[in-house]
């Protein structure tokens, strides 16, 4: 019998319906229930393993072994601390003996009357030793008497060459003091009198020879020095302030005072007139004047007291 055509459709939707609707088993494994692969050993990897777990092992107790023996050291220093050690005996004292000296020996003459046999003059065998005995203390007593004489002879010419000694440097001493102070009152003293004259006055560092400052004389803006010699001759350093220069030095003074009888120099950038052994200049505003009583004075004398000013 033949289908129709709607037949054939309900038959087919039917069976696509029959064959969702069904349960079907699935084909995959289910992975709880499988079997994990057991992990193979080899022989080497078990001796490899077995040598490492026996290194741990004696390395373990190594440490062990070391922390008794420093727990057993500890323990010891701890008793050691704490038990005080017993005071040992006092030394028993010991005993000084002092040396029995060597006798002296005796003389020869001593010997010989102690050596031989005994005879019918013990008086004179006893004078005669004894005699030999004091001679022998006597040379001793001699010898003794010459070596202190010697050391205090010694000592007290050490001490005379010491004694000589310092006098001689406290007489230096004296001579340089006395040196210094001579060569440094003059200036002193001209500083004193420039204080005074309030002027800035300075002491010649150059003085001719036999010639040594007698006087000082100041007076306000002016100071005067008198050096003297031993045959009477003398000159006079005239210090006054002053506003002159050259010009009006050899105007005011020079030509009035001596006329045309002077000479003029340059010495260090100073003009010095000179008429004889008297000489005038000026510096740093300060006049000076040489006034001598005679022709005691060179003209070399007389740059040198310019110069040393």
């Amino acid at each position: 019998m033949e289908e129709t055509p709607d037949e054939a459709v309900v038959k087919i939707n039917h069976s696509s319906s029959a064959s969702h609707t069904g349960v079907q088993k699935s084909s995959t494994l289910n992975r709880r229930y499988v079997k994990k692969p057991e992990a193979v050993v080899t022989t080497a990897e078990s001796a490899a393993l077995d040598s490492v777990a026996k290194r741990r092992a004696e390395d373990l107790k190594r440490r062990q072994a070391l922390a008794d023996k420093i727990n057993r050291e500890r323990l010891a220093a701890m008793k050691g601390r704490s038990v005080t050690p017993a005071a040992a005996p006092a030394a028993p004292a010991q005993t000084v003996v002092m040396p029995i000296p060597t006798p002296k020996p005796l003389s020869a003459t001593i010997e010989k009357s102690l050596a031989a046999p005994a005879t019918d003059k013990p008086k004179e065998i006893k004078d005669s030793a004894l005699a030999s005995a004091m001679k022998d203390v006597d040379s001793v007593d001699a010898d003794s008497s010459a070596i202190t004489s010697s050391s205090i002879s010694t000592r007290n010419t050490f001490g005379a060459k010491k004694l000589a000694l310092a006098f001689a440097c406290a007489a230096l001493a004296v001579g340089v003091i006395g040196y210094f102070v001579s060569q440094n009152t003059p200036d002193l003293s001209v500083r004193v009198a420039a204080m005074q004259s309030g002027i800035e006055a300075s002491y010649p560092s150059y003085v001719p020879r036999g010639y040594s400052l007698s006087d000082i004389v100041s007076e306000e803006g002016k100071l005067e020095m008198t050096f003297s010699s031993s045959d009477g001759t003398s000159f006079v350093l005239t210090e006054e302030k002053s506003t002159w220069d050259n010009d009006a030095l050899e105007s005011n003074y020079v030509k009035p005072t001596w006329n045309t009888n002077y000479t003029s120099i340059r010495e260090q950038g100073i003009t010095i007139y000179i008429a004889g052994s008297d000489a005038a200049w000026v510096n740093g505003g300060i006049a000076y004047r040489i006034d001598a009583s005679g022709n005691n004075l060179t003209k070399k004398q007389i740059k040198s007291i310019v110069v040393s000013l």
